[in-house]
């Protein structure tokens, strides 16, 4: 599964692994160190947690929350950066084809 979502999602998507039944050793399915190992191997970060106990729930939905705020910001100001050198270019662009070399305008043709 972790092969598809580098397949098929886009470049910048956000994941994490994680593990639950952490209050249950018996029903778990993989070990601690397991986990740990595969969301190193994907790049991922990894979350142990247990519905039961609650344990580590709002860390790991505070931290996913970051991550995706973190992807957007950076996607925000990629954006701003691009819309930012085409303004100034369109600035120069304007200066150079200006014929009145900077004489107030009457239209705004």
């Amino acid at each position: 599964w972790a092969s598809d979502v580098d397949e098929f999602a886009p470049d910048d998507v956000q994941t994490v692994l994680v593990g639950n039944k952490a209050d249950n050793e018996f029903r778990r399915q993989v070990t601690k160190d397991q986990g740990y190992k595969l969301a190193e191997h994907y790049g991922m970060e990894f979350f142990e947690t247990s519905a039961s106990t609650s344990s580590n729930i709002n860390e790991l939905f505070i931290r996913m929350t970051e991550l995706v705020l973190l992807a957007h910001r950076r996607n925000v100001d990629n954006l701003l950066g691009s819309l930012d050198d085409y303004l100034d270019k369109a600035a120069l662009e304007e200066e150079k084809g200006s014929p009145d070399n900077g004489a107030p305008r009457t239209c705004a043709c």
